[in-house]
């Protein structure tokens, strides 16, 4: 039977949080589908991402901070807290700073504005992603999308049905994130999307900054380029 969404059990980027039945969909990068679903992907957004942090939101950074090492504490005057502890953004404390340690390529990118854009450095081959059977699914789930729009819909209402029954089996909430490795603007693709499951949590990563979305789809708005964290280190003192 094919589907769309991944659970979080088979993905380390979702949180294993047991108070939650997570999910996540993932689409390949134009670079190997030749589909631009990151439509910011290639522009440098510091404006944008301070006056989202400004107006009460919060920002995702990437650090170079290694694995084990502690994250700085404030990245432009805002508190910043460690986002590799769980991937659900939505229990993040508001208007703070999401802090991340540069994982895959990112791990080799030059920190600032002359580093990598993030289609450069993009983690569609972390984890399970390295399977080539894996970058098949996220291939033919592309093709669905683009030919085949009603047939894609009707494969994700299938998915996130079977993942509200499957979270009230479990007695918990279910959650879920579209753009596992896209930035597609979903309350305009599938606008009934979110009242039709208005039960889950959802929560996604962004780099748009203008989007208007439902009250029950939480936006972080992700900045682009490593940082470097003896920088950051060094402003807060």
């Amino acid at each position: 039977m094919y589907k769309l969404l991944t659970a979080a059990a088979a993905n380390t980027k979702t949180a294993k949080d047991d108070r939650y039945t997570n999910a996540i969909l993932h689409l390949p990068p134009y670079t190997k589908s030749g589909k631009n679903y990151c439509a910011m992907a290639h522009m440098p957004n510091d404006a944008y991402a301070s006056a989202w942090l400004n107006n009460g939101g919060n920002i995702a950074v990437i650090f170079d901070t290694k694995k084990g090492e502690e994250l700085p504490a404030f990245f432009w005057g805002r508190p910043v807290v460690d986002g590799d502890k769980s991937d659900l953004r939505f229990l993040d404390a508001d208007n703070v700073v999401v802090g991340l340690r540069s994982k895959g390529k990112a791990k080799k990118a030059p920190t600032g504005d002359g580093g990598a854009f993030c289609w450069q450095i993009c983690l569609d081959e972390s984890g399970r992603g390295v399977f080539a059977n894996v970058q098949a699914a996220r291939q033919r789930r592309a093709a669905i999308f683009e030919d085949n729009r009603q047939e894609f819909k009707r494969l994700l209402w299938k998915d996130l049905a079977a993942l509200c029954r499957k979270a009230e089996r479990n007695g918990n909430q279910a959650a879920c994130r579209l753009n596992g490795t896209s930035d597609l603007q979903w309350e305009r693709i599938f606008p009934t999307l979110f009242t039709e499951f208005s039960e889950i949590r959802w929560y996604d990563y962004t780099k748009l900054p203008k989007r208007v979305v439902p009250t029950n789809y939480h936006l972080t708005y992700s900045l682009q380029f490593v940082r470097s964290a003896a920088t950051a280190v060094k402003a807060a003192v």
